[in-house]
């Protein structure tokens, strides 16, 4: 009795060791990442070209930033400005021959915790300018200052934008008090200016062309909304949009409209709202559901943004023709080949 029931557990042992197999076979490949993964393409070193085609038409600068470093796109393609690892948040002077950005950096240093003297690692940024055709840099604004106690005090700067006349950069600080505050410094001296904002939390300042406004994005509420702030200190403007969270606008040209990301139901799109007289039309430029930072050209007919596919982030350029009078925009060109661009900073476009 005791061996024919262990044959017959033995034969249910096979079966069920071949049923098994025939499920691991089929479901394995799920689990178990393929032998040769597709590799990241390489991080761009030299001159990338630009895509090829009747359509594609660049004029001026883009500065955006790809893992970690700034690049520069011209008419030819694309070169990086910075090889740090450290760098983004750009931003380009109206004439297209300076580059603002924010340089993190690291130090070891001290900070007192309950009345103790303790050692630290601490983290800040600086707002570093440099040429558009590369050369020096210049630390602009430094985000370590040491005390008179001998503490060091850090501020973590962030999204330098610099005037349409070049005189003053618009930059958000945060010096670890919770709060995200807008600041002018004059952009000769780095000296800071005029404090445009304190105990709020504000970020993605952009310039209206006549230097008059500054658009920033406020979390000061919880969600996002988008707010004018005057740049001689009065009270800021906020701005009602499309129904969703709007975040980063930027003005166009002739700052009649403002671009901007619009968050709704999990998906980032582009809109563009008038901000001219008393209209404030509103019209989607992408529908896609996976588009966000859009930034005019110079001259106002065309867009660069980000937008993601397959999981990879690339730079495109739209030709607006005349969606902004009733009509749609052209197909969205891919300028850069898939290096993965960093999603969180906005592109800028100079002359």
């Amino acid at each position: 009795m005791t061996r024919s029931r262990e044959l017959v557990f033995a034969g249910i042992a096979a079966v069920l060791l071949v049923l098994y197999l025939g499920i691991g076979l089929r479901v394995g490949p799920a689990f178990i990442p393929p032998s040769s993964p597709t590799p990241t393409p390489s991080k761009p070193v030299s001159l990338v070209p630009l895509p090829t085609g009747p359509n594609v038409n660049v004029s001026g600068t883009i500065a955006f930033a790809l893992r970690g470093d700034v690049y520069v796109l011209s008419g030819k393609g694309y070169v990086p400005l910075t090889s740090d690892g450290r760098s983004h948040q750009p931003s380009i002077s109206t004439d297209g021959r300076t580059v603002l950005f924010a340089r993190i950096e690291e130090i070891d240093g001290k900070r007192s915790v309950d009345g103790q003297i303790v050692p630290a690692h601490l983290r800040f940024s600086n707002v570093v300018s440099r040429g558009s055709d590369g050369g020096s840099e210049t630390v602009l604004v430094n985000g370590l200052v040491k005390s008179a106690d001998g503490f060091h005090l850090v501020t973590w700067f962030d999204s330098p934008t610099v005037s349409p006349d070049g005189s003053r950069v618009a930059v958000v600080a945060d010096d670890g008090e919770g709060y995200s505050d807008l600041v002018l410094y004059d952009a000769k001296t780095g000296k800071p200016s005029l404090v445009l904002s304190k105990g709020s939390n504000l970020a993605d300042p952009a310039w209206s062309p006549d230097g008059k406004m500054v658009a920033v994005t406020s979390y000061t509420l919880g969600t996002p909304r988008l707010l004018l702030v005057p740049a001689d200190g009065r009270a800021s403007i906020p701005l009602t949009t499309a129904e969703g969270e709007p975040y980063r606008a930027s003005y166009s040209p002739d700052g009649a409209w403002l671009v901007y990301t619009l968050r709704h139901d999990n998906r980032n799109d582009i809109h563009a709202m008038e901000v001219s007289g008393t209209s404030r039309k509103d019209i989607a430029l992408t529908n896609d559901g996976k588009s966000w930072n859009g930034v005019f050209s110079p001259d106002g007919r065309q867009m660069a943004f980000l937008r993601e596919r397959d999981g990879v982030i690339d730079l495109y350029s739209m030709d607006l023709a005349d969606a902004l009078t009733g009509g749609s925009p052209k197909s969205a060109i891919k300028l850069t080949r898939g290096e993965g661009i960093d999603g969180a900073s906005r592109p800028a476009w100079g002359a």
